[in-house]
């Protein structure tokens, strides 16, 4: 599927074009994570992607927009859409 995307995504001239589907990209993922928020719970075990790097660290707090999460000894604030979570603490 990812492949006809970007085959579809050469297909494009017009810059305009290219501005709808990165707003519709920026978007969906504020929707992914806001769907997250109300999944995610403190200690669970996530791994933080900012496009370059994925560190993995631990939730210490939930709040409206972002969660604190621990990584490497400190403490990071961190939007939900950079978050997806690897653990399970129930089982």
């Amino acid at each position: 599927m990812l492949t006809e995307i970007e085959k579809q995504i050469n297909l494009i001239e017009d810059i305009r074009e290219l501005r709808t589907i990165q707003s519709f990209v920026k978007n969906r993922k504020i929707a992914i994570g806001n769907r997250l928020k109300y999944t995610l719970s403190v200690g669970d075990e996530v791994k933080v992607s900012n496009g370059s790097t994925t560190d993995e660290g631990t939730v210490t707090k939930i709040n409206r927009t972002r969660a604190v999460v621990d990584m490497r000894g400190a403490s990071w604030t961190v939007p939900f859409s950079m978050i997806t979570v690897i653990g399970d603490n129930n089982g």
